[in-house]
């Protein structure tokens, strides 16, 4: 270990505590009274706002509290806040603004009192920890390895794609195909950018995962060192942790294939080993071990379990582990398809980094020099690859000789290299370069399998989103949005800026070009339609959409209930009605966007 490493390492270990609290770290022991009045005194003295309004420059800026007095003060309040639960701590603002501005000036090494307060409810410590790691990531951005794929590396990828085919659909069958010239060069570029990438996020294949309907019998040994481990994290004894959850992890074979069938715990989100996975991994994160934190990051299950409630939310933390882990490690490539993701959207600022660094989105790879819009044109030329596996060899199988056999090893040797379906290519093409996307995804709906093609009709949708208000109007509007705990690919709106928005007469041919997927055999795609002809908002989609009205598709074993009752659930029927009013309540405003409807 370095001295560097060693002296990290020492910050974070749990400080000897005074007598009667119970391994709690403080600057000495004080009541509650004095505790809360320091820390008003100091939140006054450094003059932030009220919680939830104080800005980040703000806090940035409280350059009259520096982070040891801000550590200081929430250690005391800690300490002074006795028993496993604490209302009080939780409720007392002087703590929300304490740990933000933490959160904005602090370092690693003050992750010990993030972790106490994270362990007794204040759940706005974590934001504040990763907040911590997002800027050490900053930090380490400018030496670490970052340059695009060069000519030599193109020219290798490109020579070892000659068995690869595109999967492409005919009708209703999918079959493999040669890619064209132009698409090989975007296919080249591709796979020499992702040539070092990491494992898939969340997509490890244990050993035997184990299942939480057959978990085993408990080990004391197991027990004892999670237990510890889980100890150790609530004190903030960040080597603890560690050491204690790879003692752990490898009672079940870690570093090798984690044997699932001697779990003996499992969450609703999964096998205690996932939870241990991510524990361990933040602590070789703080430790300044990133490789190991980003194999751990990868490694976990983010589900598993029988509930998928918070699934999007750890995998999304696991995916930032993952791409911090990378750049601190000195090499942004083995993190190029998380970025691809842009986990975060729009607080990503494209096609230029965010000046305060908070980016996990593809702008990293812009201002290196990637050609980020190429790389998805790449990765969607892997469109077809994701679903059933007898369902890709048989479309591989229908490719002409001698493309077919040499297809067909190449799927024996390298698997699926489902690379569209990881990257959300659909999505981020049509978020990177909008306007031409719309063209682009349309000329591919004939070729995609029935998800793609649902995909890039709801991308279509977004990209040509008709707002409610008419955006080149001084008045403007309000766009309240929407809150889903599953995450989903941003993909940005033309209608939000009036320099942008599409005009009545360039919506028309896109309404119209997506208006014979109403009639689609898979009933996903005809509703994907209907949503998406409802938001472009054009009068020309109303014939067929009218037309599907009595759409006959309802899922098996589904019923809706309210208070009249239960009938069946028909969901193309309802997103058809709902398109309609769309549309009808859109219209209503037509007068007013025709002042700005100039055809070029």
């Amino acid at each position: 270990m370095s001295i560097a490493a060693l002296a990290l390492a020492l910050a974070l270990a749990p400080a000897a505590a005074p007598a009667g609290t119970s391994g709690q770290v403080t600057s000495g022991q004080v009541s509650w009274d004095s505790a809360v009045e320091a820390a008003q005194a100091a939140v006054q003295r450094a003059g932030l706002a009220s919680p939830g309004r104080t800005t980040r420059a703000e806090l940035a800026g409280a350059v009259k509290l520096g982070r040891a007095e801000i550590v200081r003060l929430l250690e005391d309040l800690y300490a002074a806040c006795d028993g496993a639960s604490c209302p009080a701590l939780a409720r007392e603002d002087a703590v929300t603004h304490l740990v933000d501005t933490l959160g904005e000036i602090g370092l690693p090494a003050d992750a010990p009192v993030l972790l106490r307060l994270d362990a007794r409810g204040i759940y706005r410590a974590g934001s504040a920890l990763e907040a911590i790691l997002t800027r050490a990531m900053s930090d380490a951005i400018p030496q670490a390895r970052c340059a695009p794929p060069s000519a030599s590396e193109v020219a290798a990828a490109r020579a070892a794609l000659t068995d690869f085919a595109v999967v492409r659909r005919h009708g209703d069958v999918l079959r493999g195909e040669a890619p064209t010239p132009a698409e090989l060069d975007d296919l080249a570029y591709f796979f020499a950018a992702v040539a070092d990438a990491g494992p898939r996020v969340g997509g490890a294949s244990e050993a035997n995962p184990g299942s939480p309907l057959t978990p085993a019998t408990p080990d004391p040994e197991s027990e004892r060192l999670a237990a510890a481990a889980g100890e150790a994290r609530s004190r903030g004894d960040v080597a603890g942790l560690v050491r204690h959850g790879r003692a752990y992890l490898a009672r079940l074979g870690f570093p090798g294939p984690i044997q699932g069938s001697a779990e003996s715990t499992w969450a609703w989100g999964g096998a205690r080993y996932s939870y241990v996975f991510r524990d361990v991994a933040l602590g070789a994160e703080l430790l300044g071990d990133p490789t190991l934190a980003g194999q751990l990051y990868r490694r976990a299950d983010p589900g598993g379990g029988m509930c998928g409630t918070s699934v999007s939310v750890r995998w999304a933390e696991q995916l930032r582990g993952a791409i911090r882990s990378a750049e601190r490690a000195g090499d942004c490539r083995p993190a190029v398809a998380e970025r691809l993701l842009d986990v975060d959207g729009p607080r990503d600022m494209w096609p230029a980094p965010a000046p305060d660094s908070m980016d996990y989105g593809p702008a990293r790879l812009a201002a290196a020099g990637f050609d980020v819009p190429r790389l998805y044109r790449g990765a969607l030329l892997t469109a077809g690859r994701a679903g059933d596996p007898a369902t890709l060899r048989a479309a591989l199988g229908r490719a002409p000789e001698p493309l077919r056999t040499a297809a067909l090893a190449r799927l024996t040797r390298r698997g699926p290299e489902a690379w569209e379906a990881r990257v959300y290519a659909i999505e981020g093409l049509a978020d990177v370069t909008g306007r031409p996307a719309l063209a682009g995804l349309a000329r591919l709906l004939p070729t995609l399998a029935d998800d793609e093609r649902r995909r890039a009709i709801e991308a279509i949708g977004a990209v040509a989103r008709r707002p409610a208000w008419d955006p080149c109007d001084d008045a403007g509007g309000i766009f309240l949005g929407g809150f889903s705990s599953q995450w989903e690919r941003h993909v940005s709106h033309l209608g939000d800026s009036c320099d942008t928005v599409l005009r009545l007469h360039e919506s028309a041919p896109i309404a119209r070009t997506l208006t014979p997927f109403l009639a689609d055999r898979d009933p996903d795609t005809r509703e994907a339609a209907a949503v998406a002809l409802g938001r472009i908002g054009h009068r020309d989609a109303l014939p067929a959409l009218r037309a599907r009205r009595r759409d006959p598709y309802t899922p098996a074993d589904s019923r809706r209930c309210d208070e009249a009752g239960c009938r069946s659930f028909y969901p193309v029927r309802e997103a058809v009605t709902e398109a309609i009013a769309s549309i009808a309540q859109l219209s209503r405003q037509d007068a007013r966007w025709r002042r700005h409807d100039r055809k070029p």
